[in-house]
């Protein structure tokens, strides 16, 4: 299982409904190091489905911050099956908070 995380904005065309754009795709990252996610934001990873990204960037800057600050502690998380890891967990917490930071009006869509 995978995290899979997309931000999308809703662009009014004129037509009967808005579209959605893709205003970034952040890719998908395996869901063995969902527990570093979580011990960083307080919160799991999921939660942000659905929110908007710029209510979420501060909480991302804080845990992408606390995950550079404290890498022994998040290497000790790291999977012991090998499928994920420190580096790629906060590489892929990094993206989003990027995308977020970029697209604050953007709304988070992820699926695992």
């Amino acid at each position: 299982m995978s995290y899979d995380i997309a931000l999308y904005l809703q662009v009014d065309t004129g037509g009967p409904a808005p579209i959605d754009y893709c205003a970034a795709d952040i890719g998908n990252y395996t869901a063995n190091v969902s527990g570093m996610w979580a011990d960083a934001l307080g919160y799991r990873l999921a939660d942000l489905n659905g929110k908007t990204a710029g209510d979420c960037a501060d909480d991302l800057k804080r845990a992408v911050a606390d995950m550079e600050a404290r890498p022994d502690h998040y290497l000790a998380m790291n999977p012991p099956n090998g499928w994920g890891d420190y580096d790629g967990a906060l590489d892929y917490l990094r993206r989003l908070m990027t995308a977020c930071c970029a697209h604050p009006k953007a709304e988070i869509h992820i699926s695992h």
